[in-house]
């Protein structure tokens, strides 16, 4: 229970801003506390739930979405979200392997990547807008976890393309069956409370968006990023609201 606790504090303060205090540190518990990869995503989900419960007692919908989306990027310092940037900026301006590594490892924010940045926000403001008021927090909940857990995946199915150090290098190293197994069974059960059209309707989307992006940086640049594991999160958790939005007017 110790140990399944310290990887947990090493999710925490790798995928969040949530202080936690002294931690066992290695690489090796890193790589395996993306077994709770989603269960940081229940947790983010959950204080934008909160976040737009409360703003909705005193301002309209609309405001209380974008006080929730402000949340959610601040209790993960926006990691995530830098990862699309970078990943539009990387894989928009360059032209062969070395150079979109470069890019995406490189501090400046071009013109791809504050584009992409605009739409993602816009994006969710529209769909989060579209979701009804009592279903949002459940939505938020089931979007966050099992998002992340298709970045898992391409951890376990993928190759770390850099070959140097950097903040993301203990994805490359493997993942253990219990990690994987983990991560899926969190990731699967916020997804209990919603409608199970759109759980299936949402499984089938991701596994679209995951064998796509999966084939491009393949074939890119050999493998995957930090920053691509960010993005994959980022497109399926706005899959997920598309697809609810979606599924939910048909039902």
């Amino acid at each position: 229970m110790k140990h399944q606790l310290n990887l947990f504090f090493h999710a925490l303060q790798f995928y969040s801003r949530i202080p936690v205090g002294k931690i066992d540190y290695s690489e090796e518990n890193l790589t395996q506390s993306l077994r709770f990869f989603p269960l940081v995503g229940i947790i983010v989900g959950a204080v934008g739930a909160i976040i737009f419960i409360l703003s909705n007692l005193v301002f309209p919908q609309s405001v209380s979405v974008v006080a929730t989306i402000i949340s959610m990027v601040a209790i993960t310092g926006a990691l995530h979200e830098d990862g699309v940037s970078d990943f539009f900026d990387g894989f928009g301006g360059g032209y062969t392997k070395e150079r979109i590594l470069e890019i995406m490892k490189d501090s400046y924010v071009g013109a791809y990547g504050v584009i992409a940045l605009i739409f993602l926000f816009l994006a969710k403001f529209a769909l989060l807008l579209s979701i009804e008021t009592a279903q949002l927090p459940v939505a938020l909940i089931a979007a966050h976890a099992s998002s992340r857990f298709m970045a898992v995946l391409l951890v376990k199915s993928s190759t770390y393309a850099r070959m140097e150090q950097s903040k993301s290098s203990h994805s490359r190293n493997p993942l253990s069956h219990t990690t994987f197994i983990t991560a899926l069974v969190l990731s699967a059960l916020p997804l209990f409370l919603v409608s199970w059209v759109v759980a299936v309707s949402a499984i089938v989307v991701y596994l679209i968006i995951f064998f796509a992006l999966k084939r491009y940086v393949d074939k890119k640049i050999g493998g995957f990023t930090g920053d691509i594991l960010g993005t994959m999160q980022q497109f399926c958790e706005i899959a997920f609201y598309a697809t609810y939005v979606g599924v939910i007017a048909y039902i």
